[in-house]
């Protein structure tokens, strides 16, 4: 399959993103978050990283050769919790159900990795719900590894 990778281009791509809110939500399991509470943070962080963007962020869109779109990514510049030294950090990243297993995760990953290299930045960081089997796997397998683990209780 033949990906594309460009940047994401506002109101064009919003409702393409805000149309994968149920995926990214679906592999959450929280007893402090409701699913609707999820989706609507993650609807809110994609229209706000598209209408006005972080200074140095980066929204990219993974399309095939005729622009339907496969996935989407969201990174922003970020900072190390211990040593505070400039990190790019991977808030979003989702593929459409036909484009999973394809590598346009992969493609979106790497492309963040190379902004993020661009920036001079030493690291590249996510968060992932433990929840998420498939998502730990695959950032696992594209070279991240656990560096802390946060721990919740709802009161």
């Amino acid at each position: 399959m033949t990906i594309r990778i460009r940047k994401a281009e506002g109101e064009r791509d919003l409702g393409f993103m805000l149309g994968l809110g149920h995926r990214l939500a679906a592999v959450i399991e929280t007893e402090l978050h409701e699913q609707a509470e999820i989706r609507s943070f993650q609807d809110a962080f994609s229209a706000a990283n598209l209408r006005d963007p972080a200074m140095g962020s980066l929204s990219l869109i993974a399309e095939n050769v005729v622009g339907v779109g496969l996935g989407f990514l969201h990174a922003l510049p970020g900072a190390d919790g211990i040593t505070g030294q400039k990190i790019g950090y991977v808030a979003l990243l989702a593929v459409t159900d036909a484009a999973e297993g394809t590598g346009v995760a992969r493609q979106l990953l790497a492309a963040a990795e190379d902004w993020a290299r661009e920036q001079g930045y030493a690291a590249l960081s996510l968060d992932v719900f433990a929840s998420n089997h498939r998502g730990r796997n695959f950032y696992e397998k594209n070279g991240f590894a656990a560096e802390t683990l946060r721990l919740v209780k709802k009161l």
